[in-house]
């Protein structure tokens, strides 16, 4: 039986090979091109309110929101509300009720999202702003909510395009602390077939967040680096290659 400490590393051996493995890399692409085809994300519920996620997706935030000791994140792209409700579920769970802000961005909140947030035990933690992810009015009504103590997440899931996921890095990455996460949903389009894509949107292969990744990477080198033990385990799912971890002086030396 593996103590704590060798369970950890056993782990984290094992899931550096999940990449390498052909076999599983294929299959996991077939998975997700049927699950998108089938629209499997949008099966599921959290406190009764839909999650349009991935399980597999969700627990990793998890970890990315436990490891950086996070009490505030920013969620551009919220939906029906079911994230949010998560997101603050596990913030108050960690038990720092007191310090914790989800803020919640979407270019149109519906009533029946900002019904079932008021509704929820998590409502007080919770702060909804309607507008343009990119617009510069947005951006500072989201930026009056951290202060200069607090450890910021962004998650990313918004459009899609290359454009627009390129703009919103560069702007809220300026929000993310140091040794804390930028995530961004729905990478996996760059690699699904085409005939799944069937709603007609302005994204697609050549055109969506893993492209704005590969862009801001390139263009902004050091400022982020791609987290080897979570991207590790993200494919199959829908942000495969999306959990960026900003540089502190203590992960100076990540590649």
């Amino acid at each position: 039986m593996h103590n704590a400490e060798e369970f950890m590393e056993w782990r984290h051996k094992e899931s550096s090979k999940l990449n390498q493995d052909e076999d599983f890399q294929a299959s996991g692409l077939l998975w997700m091109n049927n699950a998108v085809r089938l629209n499997y994300s949008y099966m599921f519920e959290w406190l009764g309110v839909p999650v349009i996620q991935f399980p597999g997706d969700l627990l990793l935030i998890q970890e990315a929101i436990f490891s950086a000791k996070a009490n505030k994140v920013i969620e551009i792209g919220i939906a029906r509300g079911g994230t949010t409700l998560f997101l603050a579920s596990i913030l108050n769970l960690m038990g720092m009720k007191e310090q914790t802000k989800v803020i919640g961005v979407d270019i149109l909140i519906s009533p029946h999202t900002r019904e079932a947030i008021a509704n929820s035990a998590f409502a007080e933690q919770i702060n909804l702003i309607e507008g343009d992810s990119k617009e510069n009015s947005t951006f500072r009504k989201v930026s009056n909510y951290i202060h200069d103590d607090d450890r910021v997440i962004v998650i990313l899931d918004s459009n899609h395009s290359m454009d627009h996921v390129y703009e919103e890095i560069v702007l809220y990455s300026k929000l993310v602390t140091s040794g804390s996460y930028l995530i961004v949903m729905d990478t996996a389009i760059e690699f699904l077939d085409s005939e799944v894509m069937t709603i007609d949107k302005p994204w697609g292969k050549g055109n969506n967040p893993y492209t704005a990744i590969r862009k801001y990477m390139k263009n902004n080198e050091g400022v982020f680096v791609l987290d080897k033990k979570l991207n590790d385990r993200s494919s199959p799912g829908a942000a495969s290659g999306g959990f960026l971890r900003k540089r502190s002086p203590s992960n100076l030396e990540e590649k």
